[in-house]
């Protein structure tokens, strides 16, 4: 199996999903999420952009496959004044329910780390 895939069985035969599938799942998740500003690589917004702006994403979720499941490291900026952990428990809820649900695969951990706050 490929560490870019989580494999499942079916009846019928097997399904391999990309970790892309998963990735844009998490992605439309958070953008969900008002409260979540952007999901960062822990620099700066101008020098991520700099760097790459099409793969800033991929470098803020991190997808590990393991046997049976799969583990998300998520990186965020959220909005100042709200409550973090309050924030970061829905974020988690959120993504684990929409992979479960639209994959079928078991996700063990969505670990959330808030790299930065927005002040306005």
């Amino acid at each position: 199996m490929s560490k870019n895939a989580m494999e499942l069985s079916a009846e019928e035969g097997k399904i391999k999903i990309s970790n892309d599938v998963i990735m844009v799942i998490i992605q439309k998740t958070i953008e969900d999420i008002k409260e979540v500003v952007s999901f960062t690589s822990g620099l700066s917004k101008g020098i991520s952009e700099a760097f790459s702006k099409k793969n800033s994403s991929k470098k803020a979720i991190k997808i590990d496959n393991e046997e049976k499941q799969i583990e998300i490291n998520i990186s965020v900026t959220v909005e100042y004044g709200v409550i973090i952990p309050d924030l970061v428990q829905k974020l988690q809820e959120k993504v684990k329910q929409a992979i479960e649900v639209m994959t079928d695969i078991d996700v063990g951990r969505v670990n959330v780390y808030v790299q930065d706050i927005k002040i306005p």
